[in-house]
């Protein structure tokens, strides 16, 4: 018999990694529960498909406004009505928001965290209230097995680790490793301060000496967009690096590039490095959590430190140079796609929030 409901709090549907997760996740919760009820806490355009049987909730909308008290006091009184069986709370910010919103209530709350546990703001002021916070909590779900080691204590016994799941037609596992190639390094994200864009771009301009025909395209939107597109203007950049903005195509536009690059400071599991690596690109990525998983540097990928310019170039230039190198490296990254594709990932995600119902 199905559980009454399960009811997830998330910040957002717009783009982005953990409403990509939650809208692959939509089909096996709306088929595993009785009632799914997705709850927005910011009010944002819905970007991905979301099964139709899954109810999305603005709480903005609801409010009339966006006061936090204010929504933090509808949700506790919607959660008191609804009576969901479960409730499941993505990013620490909103998931704290939700246990302090449901103080003193008997209501089952498990918190998923996207990012690696060590980032957060307001430095350790919000650590130490959010562990104390996720003391109340049945479960933490984290992204890496890295992430284990920041939430320690009475914390520990709490933690379990799903890895992102990727959805992906079969028969564009491995489409890179057949499809025909262009000069064309790619990366997908968004256009956030954490995730460095500007040493891509830089290092890339001094790639781009030694290899004049290559180009650059940067899929994603987000609020640094001017501040990059003046960057690839100073370094005379413009008809070599293109930022066409975010896509519902995301394989079959990166198909046909030499390389795949992650240049970011932080992540928690970068859902694009997963999918480049399944499609079959070679691979590079700074030592960010979910990247040190899923890489072993030299075999399936090239790791490299955070922020270093110069080992990116290196990089980069490895791979344009080693056509063997590269084919090697791809063919061994697409075997990620056991560990993470839809169907393996989503059968996890329910067999654990059953056990905490």
């Amino acid at each position: 018999m199905k559980p009454k409901y399960l009811l997830i709090s998330c910040a957002t549907m717009k783009a982005g990694g953990a409403e990509r997760v939650l809208s692959i996740l939509s089909k096996p919760f709306a088929d595993n529960f009785k009632r799914v009820v997705y709850v927005m806490w910011l009010h944002a355009d819905v970007f991905y498909s979301i099964d139709s049987r899954v109810e999305l909730l603005d709480i903005e909308n609801e409010v009339g406004s966006k006061n936090l008290f204010k929504k933090m006091l509808w949700f506790r009184k919607y959660v008191q009505k609804e009576r969901p069986d479960l409730l499941l709370s993505f990013l620490y910010p909103w998931s704290m928001k939700v246990i302090i919103s449901l103080i003193f209530t008997p209501f089952k709350i498990i918190v998923a965290e996207r990012r690696a546990g060590d980032v957060v703001r307001g430095g350790r002021f919000t650590k130490v209230l959010r562990h104390l916070l996720y003391l109340r909590a049945e479960g933490i779900l984290l992204q890496t097995e890295g992430n284990r080691k920041h939430y320690g204590g009475r914390l520990a016994p709490k933690v379990d680790v799903i890895y992102n799941p990727i959805k992906i037609p079969q028969e564009l596992v491995g489409v890179g490793l057949t499809t025909e190639k262009e000069d064309v390094i790619v990366t997908v994200g968004s256009l956030k301060p954490e995730k460095n864009h500007e040493l891509l771009i830089r290092s890339f301009a001094d790639f781009h000496r030694t290899y004049p025909n290559y180009r650059l395209v940067i899929y994603g939107d987000g609020p640094k967009r001017r501040l990059l597109e003046q960057l690839i203007t100073d370094l005379q950049m413009n008809d070599f690096i293109q930022m066409p903005g975010n896509t519902n195509e995301v394989f079959t536009n990166i198909a046909s590039s030499r390389m795949f690059v992650l240049s970011s400071d932080v992540e928690g599991m970068p859902n694009a490095l997963i999918e480049a690596m399944c499609v079959g690109l070679p691979c590079i990525s700074t030592k960010v959590s979910g990247a040190t998983d899923l890489i072993q540097s030299g075999e399936n990928g090239i790791l490299i430190d955070i922020g270093n310019h110069a080992q990116l170039v290196s990089a980069m230039i490895a791979i344009a140079d080693n056509e063997k190198l590269a084919n090697a490296m791809a063919t061994r990254a697409v075997e990620v796609y056991q560990k993470t594709n839809a169907n393996y990932i989503c059968k996890k995600w329910i067999h654990y929030l059953n056990s905490k119902m």
